[in-house]
Order: C-alpha cells, then structure tokens, then sequence
C-alpha cells in the first residue's frame, strides 16, 4: 500500500495522534465500522473475529468494510473528512504513520495504560514499537509475518542443485538461478528466479547490499548511495544481464495477472521473494517448496524484513471506547485465533505461532525464520514514508524497463525525497 492523502486537503493538523476528547456513546452500546483491505477470506475472518467480540457484547455491533487496496487510503481519507470516520481502521507500517501524523488516529498509550495491557507479553517488543510515531502508539499489531525466499524442491533435486539454508550468499544464489534455468529452442520454459518492482523485494537487496531509502537520522535520503545503487543494479541483472528472471516486459507479454507469484504456483520459476501470507496458495497447488531467508549481498546485513498489519482507533470516531475494547479483543491470543483456523496470515500473538505452524509444508517451521540473524523490524519512520516509498517506486520503474540509468533513476528519487522532507 503506497497511496498517501495529502493532509492539506483535509485541513488536519500535523501532531502526532489523536486524543480522545471526542468520543461520545458508552462503550457497551454503539454500531462500529471497521476498514480493511484484502482478500474474502480476509473479510471472513475479521467478521468472526468481531463477531466473536460481540457475542458476549451484545449492545456493540462491528461492520467489516473492506475495500480495495489500490484505493484504501484514498477512502479512508474521505470518510474522515466527510464527518463519517472509521471506528476501527486497519493500517500498515507506512499509511499508519501518515494518518497519526495527521491527527486522525487516537494515541492508545493512556488507553493501554489504564487497561494494564503489557503489548509485549503479546507479541515482540519491535513490532509494537513498529506502530508508534513520536512515542505515541497509533495503533496495536495484528497480523505478523516477514518477507521470505520460497523455493521449489522439485527443481532443486532434478538439477541437482543444493537446497538452500540460511545465511547463503549472493553468488550462491545466483549460481543456483542460472542451473535452474532452462531454455528451449531459444524460448526460456523455467526461470531460476522471478523479480519484478515489488518494494518489498527491492528494500530487502538493498538492505543485503548494506543500501537503505533514508540515512540514519531519516532527514534525508540515501537511495543515491554507492551500496544502495549497487544492490539495486545487482537484483535488476538477474533479469536484464543474467536473464535468469522474467523482465517487466516479459510479465507484460504472458498476459493479465501473471507476476512473480503466478509462475511460482505455474511451476515455471525455482525462486521467487514474497511474503508467509503466500503459503496457503502453495499448498494448494501441491507444490513441494521450502522457505529461507533471502541471500545476503555482503555478509552481516539484513534481508528478511518483517512487517505486517495494525489496528488503529479513529480520532473522529463517535464511539472511541467501544472501538478500543474490539482493538483489545483482537489483539489477544483468542481474538486472534481465526488468523490461523481460516490460514489468513501469520498471527503476530506469539502464544498462537506454534498452532499456525502446524499449517506449514513438511519440513518448514517459522522458528528458524524467526530466530534468523538477519531479520529486521521496521525501522522508526517519518509521516511521510508512505509517499516516499510511492514516489521511489515511480522513480525507479524507469530503471526497471531500461529507460534510465541506476544513477538517473536514484538521483531522481532522491531530489523528490528532499522535495516530500521538505513538505514541497
């Protein structure tokens, strides 16, 4: 999710969260609208999980709205301005910052507080702190997961190709694409890889490179650095120089909703960068597949990014307490448990990881992921990261379809990330 709303045209202050000065009703009577994005089975199960709430709740009721994800925040924005705010809005780790930084998120802290709720008895301390902007909490963690290499087991053993572990390189990655890359009569028929623009992806070699999108302080941008253009020029070779991925242009030319994740399920590609929520997909394909965290540029660096989705409180909302008591629920083990039985995602509950585990391929287990040295949590972000990160991505599909230099495209992204910093 890469939209942003400009808080301008809301005529909302820039502080951080919203206080609660505006709720009215009782919190064991009102009628609540939750926003989410997704899938069927994404509004299936957050209706149970509410529905679960308001079985011993009778006077709350909790709609589901779920809405386009490509439109999301764009709405979630109009509904705020126009008087009708959400009661219980689901954000991420780049529209949520926006939104608290904007005013229309209520700070939990004092609600958290005053409940004796320890967050991180539920879940780990970095995802909590993933939600917050300033030192105010906008919203509690609700679906966990990382950014994870899937590999096929099949193509691995047929080209008798070592299986990958842990903590491997670069150049044995790319040694493992091109033997798993097979050409006939000039016609590639399986790939050894399958990238694209994601920026999930994108973020994660860069990272391994030792690249990231801002420097330390986050007041200015370091997309235009050596290691940063490095592991971007080094992921775009694989399609481009080694071609041993699908180009942009390839994607195009094999038809409508065919990406990286499609030819994975095809069986027409050994390797591929996504997320845990891709598993269940797998599974039913009857692929055999492995996990691992994605190979390292240089040794030491990070490469599996964790991220995942909050629940957040609406500033403007008629019924904030009634809101923060579903938030509440659902951030527990119970309130969470739907996550697995309907293998929505990852649950970010620890005491529900070893239950979601049982859902796994043989073989795989997301302790070794979880324990892996190169995780990384999401790092403390400015309010502006959900437009810099759409920006960035505009300014380096040049890149991708080979109309512009790595040191053109990044110099462009850059200038703009001063420009966003700088509130031009």
């Amino acid at each position: 999710m890469v939209a942003a709303g400009a808080a301008a045209s809301l005529g909302l202050g820039m502080t951080a969260c919203g206080s609660d000065s505006a709720q009215q009703g009782p919190a064991d009577k009102a009628n609540l609208i939750m926003t989410i994005w997704g899938s069927d089975n994404d509004t299936k199960t957050y209706q149970q999980r509410a529905d679960a709430y308001t079985a011993t709740h009778p006077g709350v009721k909790v709609t589901v709205k779920n809405i386009p994800v490509e439109n999301y925040d764009q709405q979630v924005d109009t509904m705020i301005a126009g008087g009708s705010s959400p009661d219980i809005i689901e954000v991420n780790g780049t529209d949520g910052p926006a939104l608290a930084s904007r005013n229309v998120l209520v700070d939990l802290g004092p609600k958290i507080q005053s409940s004796g709720l320890k967050p991180e008895d539920t879940v780990d301390a970095a995802r909590v702190k993933g939600y917050s902007l300033k030192g105010k909490q906008f919203a509690l963690p609700d679906r966990g997961g990382n950014l994870v290499f899937y590999y096929n087991k099949t193509m691995f053993d047929k080209a008798g190709v070592p299986l990958p572990k842990a903590g491997w390189t670069w150049d044995q990655f790319t040694e493992a694409a091109q033997k798993l890359t097979i050409v006939q009569g000039g016609k590639t028929v399986q790939y050894g890889v399958a990238i694209d623009d994601w920026p999930n992806a994108v973020q994660s070699v860069v990272r391994s490179f030792g690249g990231t999108l801002l420097n330390d302080s986050l007041d200015a941008p370091a997309v235009d650095s050596a290691a940063y253009r490095k592991g971007l020029q080094t992921y775009n070779d694989l399609a481009t120089k080694l071609k041993v991925s699908p180009t942009l242009k390839d994607y195009a030319d094999f038809g409508q909703n065919v990406n990286r994740d499609a030819l994975f399920a095809q069986g027409k590609t050994a390797m591929i960068w996504a997320g845990l929520w891709d598993i269940p997909d797998f599974v039913k394909q009857g692929l055999s597949f492995g996990i691992v965290p994605p190979p390292s540029g240089a040794a030491g660096n990070p490469t599996m990014l964790a991220f995942g989705t909050g629940l957040a409180v609406g500033a403007r909302s008629k019924n904030q307490d009634a809101a923060w008591e579903v938030v509440r629920y659902m951030f527990s083990p119970d309130g969470q448990r739907p996550i697995v039985t309907n293998q929505e995602d990852v649950p970010s509950a620890k005491a529900l990881l070893s239950e979601w585990e049982k859902g796994l391929p043989s073989g795989v287990t997301y302790d070794e992921l979880a324990k892996a040295s190169d995780q990384v949590f999401p790092d403390q972000t400015p309010p502006q990261i959900n437009q810099i990160e759409k920006q960035v991505q505009q300014d380096l599909y040049p890149f991708f379809t080979g109309s512009a230099t790595v040191d053109q495209a990044t110099s462009t992204a850059a200038s703009h990330i001063k420009g966003i910093l700088a509130g031009n």
